[in-house]
């Protein structure tokens, strides 16, 4: 009994020491091992305006602020109409509609730190100058909208250009 105890208290020191007791039930730990793709924010764009995904293949988005102000990123099944103008018309189409509502696994993390890790989402905001990485397993099929929808600075930041499309194969 006492060797039981040993190990598990061996087991409890590298885990607390490697960080290990922090990754996922998926087994990621800041990362999904697939693909990474960087994406930038800035003042009234994101660059790639287009990003193509594998259905079932984890993957790794870093969203990187280059602008001056703050920044939202969200993706949404893409509206048959162009988005209401009114704030909280669109906000709750987007909020009933984000891709990142269900797809498994979600985590966004950001220098080894953990952001948030859970199974629904629906924006990732960033400050100027932060960079943040999202993981998660695209599960939908289909092409949806990723934009970022601050009304903010004087500016209607997706009336300004700011959105792309995210293609899932």
């Amino acid at each position: 009994m006492r060797q039981l105890g040993v190990v598990v208290m061996l087991i409890g020191v590298v885990l607390a020491w490697t960080g290990s007791a922090a990754a996922s039930h998926t087994g990621w730990y800041f990362g999904s091992g697939g693909p990474r793709i960087t994406v930038t924010m800035s003042e009234w764009k994101f660059t790639p305006a287009t990003i193509t995904l594998e259905a079932g293949k984890p993957v790794d988005i870093i969203l990187e602020n280059k602008g001056v102000l703050a920044h939202v990123f969200m993706v949404y099944t893409k509206p048959k109409q162009p988005l209401p103008s009114n704030a909280s018309d669109r906000w709750e189409y987007v909020l009933a509609n984000s891709y990142l509502s269900s797809p498994g696994e979600i985590m966004v993390y950001s220098r080894n730190e953990f952001i948030v890790a859970g199974t629904s989402i629906s924006e990732i905001t960033l400050e100027p100058g932060k960079k943040a990485t999202l993981t998660f397993v695209p599960s939908k099929k289909g092409t949806f909208e990723f934009a970022c929808l601050i009304l903010g600075g004087g500016v209607d930041h997706y009336k300004s250009g700011m959105m792309g499309t995210l293609i899932v194969k």
